[in-house]
């Protein structure tokens, strides 16, 4: 039954995948869509060992579409939780406006992504989780691949910085 789930979540992520395109934007205020995400996985268990924390001193709109943009930050940051397993650590998730963007960005204090797939990792089952990536995290390769179009849909950028061993940030970029 779980196998049944696990192909289930794959076969959805590859439509989602597979369904980029124009999608509906409204002006919606990122700082609160990014603390009601903090929210809903606080409470589950694999978050207790880290810490959460959130920078956001101003109000900041952006016209995008809520529900995609929230799964883009929901895979951040369970990316940057199964970086720091089972240890703990420190998840900084920073928002501000700059030069005309909207930048997000979420860094774990994890294991870092090596050298020789970090300029992959937005392609499609490029991970470092799972059976694909030799550890005992689940991962499929999809989530960074969608959350890249996603990002890239709305007019914006997703970059990495990693040190193996120090943690990784990702930050996105909104008009």
């Amino acid at each position: 039954q779980d196998e049944a789930f696990r192909c289930k979540g794959i076969t959805e992520k590859l439509l989602d995948f597979s369904r980029l395109g124009d999608v509906e934007k409204h002006d919606t205020d990122l700082g609160e869509l990014v603390k009601g995400v903090i929210e809903m996985v606080r409470h589950l268990g694999t978050y207790r060992q880290k810490k959460i924390e959130f920078d956001c001193r101003e109000y900041v709109l952006a016209p995008i579409n809520a529900q995609e943009i929230k799964q883009v930050v929901l895979n951040l940051i369970t990316n940057a939780r199964d970086a720091m397993k089972p240890q703990g650590g420190t998840l900084t998730i920073g928002l501000r406006e700059r030069r005309g963007w909207l930048e997000l960005s979420v860094s774990d204090t994890g294991s870092g992504i090596p050298e020789e797939i970090r300029d992959k990792i937005f392609e499609p089952f490029v991970t470092t989780k799972g059976a694909l990536g030799g550890s005992q995290t689940p991962g499929t390769g999809l989530g960074l691949s969608v959350s890249y179009g996603i990002v890239q849909e709305h007019g914006g950028t997703i970059d990495v910085e990693s040190a193996i061993g120090h943690g990784t940030t990702m930050t996105m970029r909104l008009p």
